[in-house]
């Protein structure tokens, strides 16, 4: 009875007003995606609160963002339209996938992000493009694969990031970008993080998006590290990184077409040497 009466209170709160726009610069060959991780005790007290403090953070990026990510837990943070400290965020998730569909249409945007976490089961990893939910995967599938016109992201289990066998034959269908969400309460060192998703860089010559949240929420404290990675020659500092735990931004431009130019010079030599 009384938490009916605190969702009559608190719907209208939930369903975003602003008005958000922008002119989107597209680039040949080149993708840059944005993933935002709000600090997990910075509590949402309206779906309008929730995009200006992300249209704060994005307006450097604004014009050329191609993908926007966030990371788990995101959408519990919409638990502060409540008066109250709640612990059951089912109801919280369709507001929060409508949302996502409004900032995708405004923005015109390909969004990527787990939905609301119910600390029970692992939410489902929505695609979203033109205000639309294009795909809802769930983490028990694997190679859930985003199509995004001129290029293609595959969503991975953390079990898949161990494996590049596993992964190979989706790099053979040109998807060269993964990205995996994780929600660790365990601090790793940068040498066991280059096991996942930095090793497959190297191994399958492929971008890499891990995103994980930092910082306490519900009493629980999450120390997941957050990177892009991409093959060693195509990092400024040669560590295999283009980004390493940036923050509440993470921007990068993907340069998909030298990607491209490097795996193709590599299968070049490999047929000259190996043909016959």
């Amino acid at each position: 009875m009384f938490e009916n009466i605190l969702w009559k209170m608190v719907k209208k709160r939930l369903i975003p007003k602003r008005k958000i726009s922008r002119v989107h610069r597209s680039r040949k060959g080149v993708k840059r995606v944005v993933c935002v991780a709000f600090p997990l005790d910075q509590m949402f007290k309206s779906a309008d609160d929730f995009i200006d403090a992300l249209m704060e953070i994005l307006q450097e990026d604004l014009s050329f963002m191609d993908l926007l990510i966030f990371p788990r837990l995101t959408g519990n943070l919409l638990a502060g339209v409540f008066p109250i400290r709640i612990e059951n965020f089912e109801k919280l998730d369709p507001f929060y996938t409508d949302l996502l569909r409004y900032i995708s249409k405004g923005l015109d945007v390909p969004i990527v992000a787990p939905g609301v976490e119910t600390f029970r089961t692992s939410p489902d990893v929505l695609v979203i493009e033109n205000g639309e939910v294009l795909h809802r995967y769930t983490l028990r599938e694997r190679f859930a694969v985003a199509d995004f016109g001129e290029w293609y992201a595959a969503v991975l289990r953390k079990e898949d990031t161990l494996s590049s066998k596993a992964l190979r034959p989706l790099v053979e269908k040109n998807v060269f970008t993964f990205i995996h969400f994780d929600l660790e309460t365990e601090e790793n060192d940068w040498w066991k993080e280059k096991k996942g998703l930095w090793a497959r860089s190297q191994s399958l010559e492929v971008f890499g998006i891990k995103v994980s949240p930092r910082g306490t929420f519900l009493g629980k404290t999450y120390r997941g590290k957050s990177y892009v990675s991409a093959p060693i020659p195509l990092t400024p500092n040669l560590t295999g990184f283009l980004r390493q735990d940036c923050g509440v931004k993470m921007s990068v431009d993907l340069e998909l077409d030298l990607l491209k130019g490097k795996r193709h010079r590599i299968d070049t030599v490999k047929h000259i040497l190996f043909r016959g």
